[in-house]
């Protein structure tokens, strides 16, 4: 193998699992108070918000449309079609499939922990291949900031599925388990995604897309919606909007 991709691979293997490992970060509040405002948790979900937006329409799409100029730019916003169309028949697919259980997970926490969490591990693919795709683009800058924004991410995301398994009657030790659970597949699809870009170079501009694509289509279909759900529209735009600048800024930072 190719001393370079074999770096590659292993920098960007290494990058989703911090990302996935920062679930703990989410459910480690639970050992030591009962129950997590819901305020706090619809701030913190606005501000994940707010952070995945930036990474992906400023900084994947823009990397995207440098690579594609002029009329190729049809390529990026092909790519984001197909990444919101693949992020919602995912997303179908494990609400209309409500039969399968796993590890008896809907016996200990009902099935409405199962559906929750078969649908945060659906919706980790995508974020893997944005990881991915990013490291493969070969700007190291760019695959840290994606990165850092789906890190963050995952903070609420461990929050809202240890809620949901708490209130089952899962203990907040198993929590933690289901949690890195369901983020699993950004480890396991990061160096895939990576690889491929890698020797298809030429599908850079629209593997960004797509990556975009699926992460925004996220952001507006589930985390600002729960952000709406549980806290004010004020905090929710305040949120919101610092963690578009928080990443601008750290995208700034890292690229230095």
């Amino acid at each position: 193998m190719d001393p370079e991709l074999q770096r590659l691979l292993l920098i960007t293997f290494a990058a989703a699992v911090v990302a996935d490992l920062s679930m703990v970060f989410g459910v480690a509040p639970f050992f030591f108070v009962k129950d997590m405002s819901a305020r706090v948790a619809g701030a913190f979900s606005a501000a994940a918000a707010g952070m995945m937006a930036a990474a992906s329409l400023v900084q994947l799409v823009g990397e995207g449309l440098d690579r594609a100029p002029g009329l190729q730019a049809w390529e990026v916003a092909a790519g984001l079609a197909a990444g919101a169309l693949f992020y919602w028949l995912a997303a179908r697919w494990v609400r209309s499939n409500r039969d399968f259980d796993v590890a008896s997970l809907r016996k200990t926490g009902g099935s409405r922990a199962l559906l929750i969490v078969a649908a945060m591990t659906v919706h980790s693919l995508p974020e893997g291949i944005a990881i991915g795709v990013a490291f493969g683009s070969r700007e190291e800058a760019l695959g840290f900031a994606v990165v850092s924004a789906l890190a963050v991410h995952n903070i609420p995301e461990a929050i809202a599925i240890t809620l949901a398994l708490r209130a089952g009657g899962v203990s907040t030790k198993a929590c933690i388990g289901w949690a890195l659970f369901t983020s699993l597949p950004q480890p396991l699809a990061a160096p895939f995604a990576a690889w491929f870009i890698w020797i298809f170079e030429p599908l850079l501009p629209a593997g960004m897309g797509f990556a975009a694509g699926a992460m925004t289509y996220l952001v507006v279909d589930e985390l600002l919606p729960e952000a709406f759900e549980s806290t004010s529209r004020t905090a929710v735009a305040m949120a919101f909007l610092g963690g578009v600048v928080g990443m601008i800024v750290l995208g700034r930072l890292v690229g230095m």
